[in-house]
Protein backbone atom coordinates (compact mmCIF):
# COMPACT_ATOMS: atom_id res chain seq x y z
CA UNK A 1 0.00 0.00 0.00
CA UNK A 2 1.41 3.50 -0.96
CA UNK A 3 0.22 6.76 0.83
CA UNK A 4 1.68 9.38 2.37
CA UNK A 5 1.37 10.44 5.82
CA UNK A 6 0.92 13.92 7.01
CA UNK A 7 2.50 14.69 10.67
CA UNK A 8 1.38 18.51 10.24
CA UNK A 9 -2.45 17.16 10.29
CA UNK A 10 -4.91 16.78 13.23
CA UNK A 11 -5.62 13.47 12.14
CA UNK A 12 -3.68 11.15 14.58
CA UNK A 13 -1.31 8.91 11.82
CA UNK A 14 -3.20 5.66 13.04
CA UNK A 15 -6.57 7.78 11.73
CA UNK A 16 -4.50 8.36 8.23
CA UNK A 17 -3.88 5.18 8.16
CA UNK A 18 -7.10 3.57 8.71
CA UNK A 19 -8.20 5.83 5.93
CA UNK A 20 -6.22 5.39 3.32
CA UNK A 21 -6.43 1.40 3.78
CA UNK A 22 -10.16 1.93 3.55
CA UNK A 23 -9.50 4.15 0.21
CA UNK A 24 -7.37 2.02 -0.48
CA UNK A 25 -10.27 -1.29 -0.23
CA UNK A 26 -12.81 0.29 -1.43
CA UNK A 27 -14.51 -0.26 -5.19
CA UNK A 28 -12.70 1.64 -7.84
CA UNK A 29 -16.11 2.12 -9.75
CA UNK A 30 -17.39 3.31 -6.78
CA UNK A 31 -14.97 5.49 -5.50
CA UNK A 32 -15.25 7.51 -9.17
CA UNK A 33 -18.52 7.85 -9.36
CA UNK A 34 -18.87 8.96 -5.58
CA UNK A 35 -16.03 11.87 -6.52
CA UNK A 36 -18.64 12.67 -8.90
CA UNK A 37 -21.23 12.56 -6.83
CA UNK A 38 -19.11 14.99 -4.52
CA UNK A 39 -18.97 17.27 -7.19
CA UNK A 40 -22.84 17.47 -7.71
CA UNK A 41 -24.12 18.13 -4.41
CA UNK A 42 -20.76 20.71 -4.31
CA UNK A 43 -22.78 22.56 -7.56
CA UNK A 44 -26.02 22.53 -5.25
CA UNK A 45 -25.41 23.88 -1.61
CA UNK A 46 -22.23 26.24 -0.91
CA UNK A 47 -22.10 24.20 2.27
CA UNK A 48 -22.26 20.27 2.12
CA UNK A 49 -21.60 17.18 4.21
CA UNK A 50 -20.77 13.59 3.46
CA UNK A 51 -24.90 13.48 3.60
CA UNK A 52 -25.41 15.43 0.71
CA UNK A 53 -22.95 12.99 -1.17
CA UNK A 54 -24.64 10.30 -0.20
CA UNK A 55 -28.09 11.53 -1.64
CA UNK A 56 -26.65 12.44 -4.80
CA UNK A 57 -25.45 8.92 -5.12
CA UNK A 58 -28.78 7.08 -3.84
CA UNK A 59 -30.97 9.33 -7.17
CA UNK A 60 -28.20 7.54 -9.83
CA UNK A 61 -30.32 4.36 -11.08
CA UNK A 62 -27.76 1.01 -9.97
CA UNK A 63 -25.19 3.47 -8.55
CA UNK A 64 -22.05 0.81 -7.23
CA UNK A 65 -21.40 0.29 -3.51
CA UNK A 66 -18.73 -0.53 -1.85
CA UNK A 67 -18.11 -2.96 1.22
CA UNK A 68 -17.47 -0.39 3.60
CA UNK A 69 -18.58 3.56 3.81
CA UNK A 70 -15.09 4.42 5.70
CA UNK A 71 -13.57 5.07 1.99
CA UNK A 72 -16.19 8.48 2.34
CA UNK A 73 -13.80 10.15 4.44
CA UNK A 74 -10.59 10.01 2.30
CA UNK A 75 -13.40 10.68 -1.04
CA UNK A 76 -14.26 13.97 0.86
CA UNK A 77 -10.42 14.73 1.80
CA UNK A 78 -9.55 13.88 -2.05
CA UNK A 79 -12.24 16.74 -3.06
CA UNK A 80 -10.18 18.63 -0.66
CA UNK A 81 -7.31 18.22 -2.35
CA UNK A 82 -8.83 18.17 -5.49
CA UNK A 83 -9.74 22.21 -4.69
CA UNK A 84 -13.31 21.30 -4.79
CA UNK A 85 -14.05 21.34 -1.47
CA UNK A 86 -12.58 23.60 2.02
CA UNK A 87 -12.90 22.58 5.32
CA UNK A 88 -14.83 24.78 7.49
CA UNK A 89 -13.56 23.12 10.45
CA UNK A 90 -16.77 22.83 11.75
CA UNK A 91 -19.63 19.64 11.98
CA UNK A 92 -23.19 18.70 12.32
CA UNK A 93 -24.94 15.44 13.26
CA UNK A 94 -25.92 13.09 10.43
CA UNK A 95 -29.58 13.47 9.61
CA UNK A 96 -29.62 10.07 7.71
CA UNK A 97 -31.89 7.15 9.50
CA UNK A 98 -29.34 4.88 10.57
CA UNK A 99 -26.16 6.99 11.01
CA UNK A 100 -27.00 7.32 14.77
CA UNK A 101 -26.42 11.07 15.01
CA UNK A 102 -22.58 10.57 13.76
CA UNK A 103 -20.76 14.09 13.70
CA UNK A 104 -19.96 14.70 9.97
CA UNK A 105 -17.28 17.46 8.86
CA UNK A 106 -19.14 20.37 6.91
CA UNK A 107 -17.40 21.54 3.96
CA UNK A 108 -17.21 24.79 1.85
CA UNK A 109 -17.96 24.37 -1.75
CA UNK A 110 -15.50 26.13 -4.16
CA UNK A 111 -18.16 25.06 -6.89
CA UNK A 112 -21.44 26.20 -5.66
CA UNK A 113 -23.72 27.94 -8.25
CA UNK A 114 -26.69 29.35 -6.91
CA UNK A 115 -28.63 29.48 -10.30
Amino acid sequence: MQFSLNFDDKLPISAQIGMAQADENANEKWRHIFDACVLAAAKKKQEITSDDVLTELERLPNAPSTHNLAAIGPAMKRAQEMGILKATGRVERSKRPGKNGNLHSIWFSNYFAPF
